[in-house]
């Protein structure tokens, strides 16, 4: 069987600069609108895919203003593509969804079908939760199935750094994981929402964290540490037997590394 590749990519933050030298505002990071933020990285990241032959994109959320949306997808669909596209919790679904074709579970923008062997499956974690229904639909989509991967904004596995431990977590992670590991199928699970490269494994969950294309956080630090220079995106090929993976980094030389954040929740 030939093998699928994906390019997975997500965190652009269209329009959205930072503010305060990474300071929060309630749940989320502070951001002054600016146009043209991000746009550039995207750009590269979109080249690049499209250099590489790869045709198939998941996007991995929080686009960023609703203004920046259509330009998102115009970006999108001038390199040919059409995303399959999971909410993070900077997403808008009235300003999304016109653009999508998932199916819809109490207002949640899902989706599942079989690709290449695997259970292909997108959660709504758009306001920091799953929630019953959306549990409920996934319980139902995972029947059957041999292996499943996972695309959601959050990560589901706990990880030590303090961003995760600032109150940016998925609200219901708990119970998002509980069901998965009850599952009878192996289960592998690419998020971004962290801004950070991860690789972790419990149980029958294998979960990714995809680096964003806007900025990133250093996952190793004491305190929320944001690196504006760095940006990226993951490639996946998978086939009936095995997923294998790989992060693509690239550089801007015009962004500082490295700075100090204060810790609030969300990103």
């Amino acid at each position: 069987m030939t093998a699928t590749v994906i390019a997975h990519i997500t965190d652009t933050h269209l329009g959205q600069r930072l503010a305060g030298g990474g300071a929060m505002a309630g749940d989320k990071m502070r951001y002054v609108a600016d146009p043209g933020a991000h746009k550039a990285h995207l750009r590269r990241i979109l080249d690049d895919i499209a250099r590489k032959g790869i045709t198939d994109v998941v996007f991995g959320g929080d686009i960023g203003t609703d203004a920046a949306v259509p330009a998102f997808f115009d970006a999108m669909h001038d390199h040919g593509f059409t995303p399959l596209i999971v909410l993070g919790n900077h997403d808008s679904h009235a300003s999304v969804a016109p653009y999508c074709e998932a199916d819809g579970v109490a207002g949640k923008l899902c989706s599942s079908t079989d690709v290449g062997g695997w259970r292909r499956i997108t959660l709504d974690s758009s306001d920091n939760l799953i929630g019953e229904a959306q549990l409920a639909w996934l319980a139902g989509a995972l029947e059957g199935a041999r292996r499943a991967v996972i695309f959601v904004h959050h990560p589901i596995l706990e990880m030590g750094t303090p961003i995760d431990h600032s109150g940016a977590a998925l609200r219901d992670r708990a119970a998002l994981q509980s069901l998965l590991s009850g599952a009878t199928c192996e289960v592998t699970v690419f998020c971004g929402h962290y801004h950070m490269i991860d690789e972790r494994c419990e149980a029958n969950i294998r979960q990714f964290v995809t680096p964003a294309v806007s900025y990133q956080v250093v996952k190793h630090a004491d305190e929320i540490r944001l690196d504006t220079g760095t940006f990226g995106y993951r490639i996946i090929e998978f086939d009936c037997a095995e997923i294998r993976t790989q992060v693509v980094l690239m550089s801007d030389p015009a962004g500082p590394h490295d700075f100090a954040g204060r810790a609030g929740s969300g990103t």
